[in-house]
């Protein structure tokens, strides 16, 4: 008897050993996977304020798809290099562009929604001249991101950009559920 409760106990040690190495080596893959998406986030942010988009397949999948602050709706890389290149040209001119924070939470193995909190500093729509009276003030906007998971890499799938107004946000209807929660 007392040699079966033996057997019984190393095996319930090892298996409690084992789950905590499994965890341990899960959560190491974990953290491996949020620091190459924030990689790839950084490069998202380096592009705004570079204003060049040549780079965007290193970061992107061929058929991403962007929905922009004004719900313009692009469609694969070419299309969104080509609309991003034209807008910061013109629109964004010198408009620098500033990281705040970023959430990341993985969905799945290979898929993961990323918030992205950014100041955007002050512009002159719709060419990027100062006409005296068409500055916008500086900003902030949030950012949902989809990356995917391709050949060990983490690609954005899909973004979409809101500005927020912070007229509205004071009057949340969820108290404290803001894009503050992310600063």
């Amino acid at each position: 008897m007392f040699k079966y409760k033996l057997i019984l106990s190393v095996f319930f040690i090892f298996s409690i050993l084992f789950s905590s190495a499994q965890n341990h080596q899960q959560s190491g893959t974990v953290q491996a996977d949020e620091k190459l998406i924030d990689s790839q986030v950084n490069r998202i942010v380096s592009d705004w304020n570079t204003h060049e988009f040549k780079n965007m397949d290193l970061y992107a999948t061929e058929d991403v798809d962007w929905v922009n602050l004004v719900g313009m709706w692009w469609k694969g890389r070419a299309d969104v290099v080509k609309a991003h290149q034209i807008t910061f040209d013109h629109f964004f001119k010198g408009v620098p562009f500033t990281k705040r924070s970023s959430t990341i939470r993985l969905l799945t193995k290979d898929a993961a929604i990323v918030h992205l909190l950014c100041h955007v500093g002050s512009l002159f729509p719709p060419d990027g001249i100062d006409h005296g009276n068409n500055a916008t003030p500086e900003t902030d906007n949030l950012l949902t991101l989809i990356f995917v998971k391709k050949n060990g890499g983490w690609l954005l799938s899909s973004g979409q950009n809101t500005l927020i107004d912070e007229r509205a946000a004071k009057s949340n209807p969820v108290p404290g559920k803001t894009s503050e929660n992310i600063k």
